[in-house]
């Protein structure tokens, strides 16, 4: 059955003022739902809009549709990009806006050849389809403004993640709008009796996930800490000055620790910004700290590899004071940690702020910790739930993010990355150590609840018990399969309309 959509004209083929400002005002609106705001339940309207209004409408039509959403969303949810130029807030923005419009066109070239109904039913599969795509193109991808990271504090809704990842929840709140877009429509024509359904339908979509169990880990527990140095602020000395007041705030903090029954102290990402291989007095204060604890470290720091690349690391540091093991950083972060084809955009003045390259690891790797293991991942690559997943299977059962998100301020950045930490938790069903330079620092447990946290721009530590997992999710073990069966579910979608189409004489316009 095809739900035919009223709206005065079979295709409109521009789009309206009204209608760009109405999406561009949902999707504003959806960057609150996510942190610091936290207004979690606008996620689930918030796209209706978009939906309704990309019914039957022309190519032309839909892409702009898509784009003012998409700068209206990205452009909010990221504006603390543009603490480091409005240029690269900009690019950075437009890149993701292109998975908007995407997801534009196609829905929209579905409701206009397969039906409002067909593309609603569509649209959580085309949604999880192009947001996957989008977390490995361009450059390796990028993950910011993933639907699920809007749920991460309630608790109940993101348990799904274990079974599919955070692509599941992601799919269900795309499942939400298009349930209500489907209400909005059937009411539009009037017809009461065909309401029921779909609103039950909506419910059971918000209600089902509290039926899932919650995550629980069951090994042995360790008592962790982390150690918040803190960077100083308004710095007027020089580069390595600052490098070595960060890694003494470090070493103070944890020698104040002195005593505590401490299992593992965490030092975050940049806590050691100078060559502890190369500088005997650096590796020396690191000993001590461990000893003055009596606990390992894991501890972030950079090291040396020429004067045009370095090494981001993390540390594994016996109770002796003893480097026994390191992970050299995998997934890099484009434009922040190195330039891909630098030789082919020197001219741009602003690339000067990356003068270095970093290379990337080529495995990954888990510390044997007291009683369990440790899968140690480094700031960015915490960010994407493929990569995590992967550490855990290969043996982790506890997960430690060690970031620094001190370039960022007082903005909403930090409080997002540790709600990718949240879901990380529940995807993998294993307790995260979340430590960050400058804050927010903080323990998750693995159904997602944060545990404990640290304020920004505070030298502080914090300690928590926390337990290894025993066992592993579904998602854990079996990986990304919900998107790869919604690219085929579009797929299959698309080709059926096409060749229905034929069938019936009629033609297959873009």
């Amino acid at each position: 059955m095809k739900l035919e959509v009223s709206s005065g004209r079979s295709r409109p083929g521009t789009t309206t003022p009204v209608a760009t400002g109405v999406v561009a005002l949902s999707g504003a609106a959806l960057a609150f739902a996510f942190p610091e705001a936290d207004l979690a339940p606008v996620a689930w309207v918030a796209l209706v809009p978009l939906l309704i209004l990309l019914q039957e409408r022309s190519t032309r039509s839909a892409l702009g549709l898509g784009a003012a959403f998409g700068y209206a969303f990205f452009g909010t949810l990221m504006i603390w990009v543009g603490i480091v130029g409005w240029a690269a807030w900009f690019a950075l923005v437009s890149f993701q806006v292109a998975s908007l419009v995407a997801f534009a066109w196609v829905f929209a070239w579905l409701s206009r050849n397969a039906g409002a109904r067909t593309a609603l039913i569509s649209a959580p599969f085309l949604w999880v389809a192009i947001d996957f795509l989008r977390s490995v193109f361009p450059v390796f991808g990028f993950t910011w403004g993933q639907l699920a990271q809007s749920q991460h504090d309630l608790l109940w809704f993101i348990r799904p993640a274990a079974l599919g990842g955070a692509w599941l929840v992601t799919g269900i709140v795309v499942a939400v709008n298009a349930t209500i877009a489907h209400i909005v429509l059937v009411a539009r024509e009037r017809r009461a009796a065909a309401v029921g359904p779909p609103l039950a339908a909506c419910i059971a979509l918000i209600a089902a996930p509290a039926l899932l169990p919650a995550n629980t880990a069951d090994g042995p527990p360790i008592n962790v800490a982390i150690v918040q140095g803190n960077v100083p602020r308004d710095w007027t000395g020089t580069g390595f000055e600052k490098r070595q007041t960060i890694l003494e705030n470090h070493v103070n903090a944890t020698q104040e620790l002195a005593g505590e029954d401490i299992d593992l102290v965490v030092w975050s990402e940049s806590a050691v910004g100078i060559d502890l291989d190369n500088d005997p007095f650096v590796a020396e204060q690191i000993a001590q700290a461990a000893r003055a604890v009596e606990a390992p470290m894991i501890v972030g720091g950079d090291l040396d590899a020429g004067p045009d690349n370095y090494r981001v690391m993390a540390f594994l540091v016996s109770a002796e004071g003893e480097v026994i093991d390191r992970y050299q950083k995998t997934h890099l972060v484009p434009f922040g940690e190195y330039i891909p084809g630098r030789p082919l955009l020197e001219w741009i003045p602003m690339l000067d702020q990356v003068p270095r390259d970093a290379i990337p690891g080529k495995e990954p790797v888990v510390f044997d910790v007291a009683d369990g293991k440790v899968a140690p991942v480094i700031s960015f690559e915490g960010d994407f739930g493929s990569l995590v997943r992967g550490r855990i299977a290969h043996g982790g059962r506890l997960l430690v993010v060690a970031t620094n998100t001190s370039t960022w301020r007082e903005s909403w950045a930090s409080a997002q990355h540790v709600a990718f930490s949240q879901l990380r938790a529940v995807e993998n069903g294993v307790g995260v150590v979340h430590a960050a330079v400058s804050g927010i620092s903080a323990f998750v447990a693995p159904n997602g609840e944060v545990l404990q946290s640290t304020p920004l721009w505070t030298r502080t530590a914090i300690v928590n018990r926390m337990t290894f997992a025993e066992g592993i999710t579904p998602y854990a073990r079996l990986g990304d399969w919900l998107p790869l069966l919604c690219i085929g579910t579009t797929i299959v979608v698309v080709g059926r309309t096409v060749v229905q189409r034929r069938r019936n004489g009629l033609e297959v316009p873009t």
